[in-house]
């Protein structure tokens, strides 16, 4: 039998391939910064607990957002550390104004980091 954060560890995994996949087969051209949020923090959360199955597809659908263009400059910020935390060897190593900005950031858009505190 799982223990609680195993199943949350699974769960989260689940949740963050499913946004990952689901978002990053759409064009770049339609991506906003709600899609980035809808990529980015499960994928943080994920990443947090351990996971770096989605990482890869994660941060390519952030750079593609990012790319697209159609990002304010605050969505952006956000974006752009979102990816150096999946990109980095230690994603539980985050600067301390990085953290705040992608707690923020998720809470702002109805997400609420599990595993990012």
């Amino acid at each position: 039998m799982l223990r609680r954060s195993g199943l949350t560890r699974i769960g989260l995994l689940l949740a963050a391939g499913l946004a990952v996949t689901t978002l990053s087969s759409c064009s770049s051209d339609g991506q906003s910064a709600q899609d980035a949020y809808k990529i980015g923090c499960p994928a943080l959360d994920a990443a947090a607990a351990g996971g770096s199955v989605v990482n890869q597809a994660a941060v390519k659908a952030l750079q593609a957002a990012l790319d697209s263009g159609q990002l304010d400059p605050e969505p952006m910020k956000w974006v752009e550390a979102a990816i150096d935390v999946l990109t980095s060897s230690d994603p539980a190593d985050i600067p301390a104004g990085a953290k705040k900005m992608l707690v923020d950031g998720c809470a702002e858009h109805g997400y609420t980091l599990q595993n990012i505190e």
